[in-house]
């Protein structure tokens, strides 16, 4: 897969570099990333290939990029401790400041032009796919291609309807800058019913196990599609068709290709990605010419290691005081959520400096490797973000089932998931909301720095006890209400009178 790196990216930027200077005037930015000559293109299987990893490659910056991923879905659950002088742009985040009034420097954050570059890449997938010649594929290849291009379309709208809600919705492809239009934002209900739309169409074109045990993870397999479509549910609080979602991986996780880790020595190796429980990942590994330098080419560090680890983990940082790494992980949280003595991930996650009071590092992405040897200045970060993986879905299960009264059931998949990181059964005691809020605090330990928290608590309304700020977000009536998701920033407001601001942030901005 990665030796056709060059070529994917040859081919995505030289439609970037083409198109950029007129279709940045429309405020999606629908750049085609096919090569200028369609008449020369999207003729074989290897044409198909080259522009689905340029998909995967898309939606890889865009997740990466200024960390996003951890940014949008960790950092307001306060996962991490972040202070002014440690990342000030990022430390207004907890205060649900997401208009960056305070200090500024968020533009970059609210603007989701570059999921729409990934959106644009899946649409045109999807319309170019269908008309290459069946002969020029291998069986059952042009299937999975195109289960792989709608999976991709359905995960990014997904993902950016958590962040900003109603979005504009962009079905059709775009291979030529004067094609390009402006869309105003569709409601989030009618987004992720497109988006199981689309998972439905990829289900029976997808595999059930990867195809090969270097695409493990991080290429979508039917697996993926089921556990998006499962957070899809969650999301919608249809909780009956959550159920029937994660019925099968649960039941027989070797029918896709997944085990359950019960190993510790594994399961400390699974952070850094495709690892039997892997379902869906976004590759960064160093093997495969993946891995992640301390900073992106226009200057924003960009990997999670660097913002979280030191010495003896990362030989570029000595720090003297709190404020000298990033993002420490915030004690309250951790003390909170790992308060049972035993528990394997507090063990394997978590460094208490021994010298500086409070001073907590999360080494659970620590896999960093030096490129310049035993001088040690070059530090490569090789630790896939973690999307979907076994014991995720396993626990999304157990929600469903507690919210289709079946807490019995839920209770042995939570008790599952405590005993591999040995610990006991959940209290007996604990029984209805109680045992629910220690369901929803398993996912938190399970889970942590993964990108879950933030969606996790907002869905299930318990945010409140993590970071107050959102009490009430996900609530219609509250003052609070769609404080959660993100305002837009005014770039996307040029020449597009369809455009408006996210319902919260109107008259804040």
């Amino acid at each position: 897969m990665m030796k056709r790196l060059k070529y994917i990216i040859s081919l995505s930027f030289i439609g970037w570099l083409l198109l950029s200077n007129t279709a940045c005037k429309k405020v999606l930015e629908l750049e085609s990333k096919e090569n200028p000559s369609s008449n020369k293109f999207w003729k074989n299987e290897r044409d198909a290939l080259a522009g689905l990893m340029g998909g995967y490659s898309l939606l890889r910056n865009a997740l990466t990029d200024e960390n996003r991923y951890y940014v949008y879905g960790d950092v307001p659950a306060n996962t991490f401790r972040i202070t002014y002088s440690s990342d000030y742009s990022i430390h207004q985040l907890r205060d649900g400041s997401f208009d960056g009034v305070y200090y500024g420097y968020l533009e970059n954050l609210q603007n989701w032009t570059r999921f729409y570059k990934s959106i644009a890449q899946a649409n045109l997938l999807i319309e170019k796919i269908p008309g290459i010649p069946d002969y020029t594929f291998k069986a059952g290849y042009k299937d999975y291609y195109l289960g792989e291009s709608y999976f991709l379309r359905a995960f990014n709208y997904f993902y950016i309807s958590r962040v900003w809600g109603d979005v504009p919705l962009v079905l059709e492809a775009v291979e030529d800058a004067s094609q390009a239009r402006n869309y105003g934002r569709e409601k989030q209900s009618v987004v992720l019913k497109q988006c199981l739309a689309d998972l439905d169409k990829a289900i029976p074109m997808l595999p059930e196990k990867p195809l090969s045990s270097n695409d493990r993870g991080i290429r979508a397999t039917r697996a993926s599609a089921l556990a998006l479509k499962a957070h899809i549910y969650a999301w919608m609080k249809d909780y009956a068709k959550c159920e029937e979602a994660t019925r099968d991986i649960v039941a027989n996780p070797g029918k896709y290709g997944l085990t359950f880790i019960t190993d510790s020595a594994q399961y400390q190796k699974m952070s850094i990605g495709r690892s039997t429980e892997a379902i869906f990942e976004i590759n960064l590994n160093y093997d495969q010419n993946e891995g992640q330098d301390m900073v992106t080419p226009g200057g924003y560090t960009w990997s999670l290691g660097y913002k979280t680890l030191y010495a003896p983990f990362l030989s570029i940082r000595e720090p003297h005081q709190l404020d000298d790494v990033p993002w420490l992980v915030l004690k309250e949280t951790r003390d909170n959520l790992f308060y049972e003595p035993g528990d394997l991930r507090a063990t394997l996650w978590f460094y208490d400096d021994p010298n500086i009071q409070d001073m907590i590092m999360l080494k659970k992405y620590a896999n960093v490797v030096y490129r310049d040897g035993d001088v040690q200045k070059d530090p490569w970060f090789s630790n896939n973000i973690l999307i979907f993986r076994l014991s995720d879905i396993i626990l999304l299960r157990a929600e469903a089932l507690y919210e289709t009264s079946n807490e019995g059931g839920a209770r042995i998949l939570v008790n599952n998931i405590r005993h591999r990181a040995h610990l006991g059964d959940v209290d007996p005691s604990y029984t209805g909301y109680d045992f629910f809020y220690e369901l929803v605090n398993e996912r938190q330990r399970e889970l942590f720095a993964e990108g879950h928290a933030f969606w996790d608590l907002l869905r299930t309304d318990i945010i409140a006890d993590f970071n107050p700020v959102f009490n009430g977000a996900m609530t219609p009536g509250n003052a609070n209400y769609g404080r959660n998701y993100w305002p837009i920033p005014r770039v996307l407001f040029k020449d597009n009178l369809l455009m408006k601001q996210t319902p919260y942030w109107n008259g804040r901005l």
